[in-house]
């Protein structure tokens, strides 16, 4: 059959997707699982989806997961795992698509980062989401057990990608490293940011009242307190802007790594710790309200993927410090937020006191930062960019 007689069968029918998505560990909701849910919510409206996934989504293990997955999104079925399966990462799903069918009826089989690029179902085709390729962390990762699964998961990477009919990558920065690396998928790649619900993360209706300090505050929000995130940095250059204007530090985040303790012994050699404070998690409400209130978010990793705390800032029109590292320069450009070198204390230090002390150029950044998140990486236009390669896929 031609593909124009395919395309003249299939218009107006709404394309049956089957996504693959679970979470690689439930203690801690990250990103990707954040992407699932949100990717769910916007194209359930376009398409018949179904999710196939952990028990995330329907126990969420605290209030931030339980704000953000409830008991998931309206109009989508939702299949889970066998109960035996769900906490075998990676090997889950390929045991559950050899023991079932579990994708037949779909037309498209949508897979959410690397850890499903095993279990496709062979008749329908796939189109594979690319947070990150786990190979690109191997030269950065010390010898413990999250290299080892980095180790693991980058051997699937040849195979996982050679499947699919067309991988969405999620930044330039992923794409190029997957060119680089498999030149030969050059053709399937193409990148379609993350996405942001504008309607929810929100500028303040009116001048937040009532805060704890009048302080300007510098937010941080990391998933994670993890050494990769770089806040040991965050902590220095906190202390060096102390000296010159007063600021108060609010990082949000789990001791995923049992790092609490030696940073905030850190604050307190630095003579900052009674201006930091740690906070493990925070309602949806809260955490809005916390970009809201924030002079500037920082977001100071030294690796990072996609950085969703930067995108959620801007769409709450507060500015962003960010590295230059991942994505995070597609993220904000010079209007909107300040780019520094990653693991430079000093240069953060500067680019906090100079935003600090300069309430204009605030205001002025944060409302480019509120139109570049509109304009580039709301949800609607994200989730129907996706779902139209999902139809090309079908039609080829």
């Amino acid at each position: 059959m031609s593909r124009s007689k395919k395309r003249d069968d299939t218009r107006g029918a709404r394309v049956r997707i089957a996504l693959s998505t679970f979470e690689y560990d439930r203690n801690l909701i990250g990103g990707a699982g954040i992407y699932a849910l949100e990717l769910s919510r916007w194209l359930a409206p376009l398409c018949q989806l179904t999710v196939h996934s952990c028990d995330a989504y329907q126990t969420p293990p605290d209030a931030f997961a339980a704000a953000w997955f409830g008991a998931g999104v309206p109009n989508v079925r939702y299949r889970q795992l066998p109960r035996p399966l769900r906490g075998h990462g990676v090997a889950a799903f390929y045991y559950y698509a050899l023991a079932h069918d579990p994708f037949e009826g779909c037309d498209v089989h949508l897979t959410n980062d690397l850890s499903q690029g095993m279990a496709v179902h062979r008749k329908a085709p796939l189109v594979q989401i690319l947070h990150h390729l786990p190979s690109s962390e191997l030269k950065q990762v010390p010898l413990s057990r999250s290299r080892i699964a980095i180790t693991l998961l980058a051997a699937l990477e040849k195979r996982a990608l050679k499947r699919p009919q067309a991988i969405i990558c999620d930044s330039s920065d992923t794409m190029a490293q997957a060119l680089a690396r498999y030149p030969e998928h050059a053709e399937k790649l193409r990148v379609i940011p993350n996405g942001v619900d504008v309607n929810l993360f929100t500028p303040a209706d009116t001048p937040t009242e009532g805060a704890v300090t009048d302080k300007p505050l510098v937010a941080c929000v990391a998933r994670g307190l993890e050494a990769r995130k770089g806040i040991a940095y965050l902590i220095e250059a906190l202390a060096a802007a102390q000296r010159v204007t007063p600021v108060e530090l609010i990082i949000i985040g789990k001791d995923s790594e049992r790092l609490k303790q030696r940073m905030l012994a850190h604050a307190r050699a630095l003579g900052v710790i009674d201006v930091v404070t740690f906070v493990d998690s925070v309602s949806l409400h809260d955490l809005i309200a916390l970009y809201q209130r924030a002079t500037v978010t920082v977001v100071p990793s030294l690796l990072e993927g996609f950085s969703r705390p930067a995108l959620e800032s801007m769409a709450c029109g507060t500015p962003v410090i960010g590295t230059a590292v991942g994505a995070i320069p597609e993220l904000i450009d010079e209007s909107s937020g300040v780019l520094v070198s990653p693991g430079d204390a000093g240069a953060l230090a500067a680019a906090l006191i100079d935003l600090l002390q300069d309430d204009r150029r605030v205001k002025r950044m944060g409302a480019a930062a509120r139109r570049r998140a509109v304009t580039l990486f709301s949800w609607d236009n994200v989730a129907q960019r996706v779902l139209s390669v999902c139809e090309e896929v079908t039609l080829a």
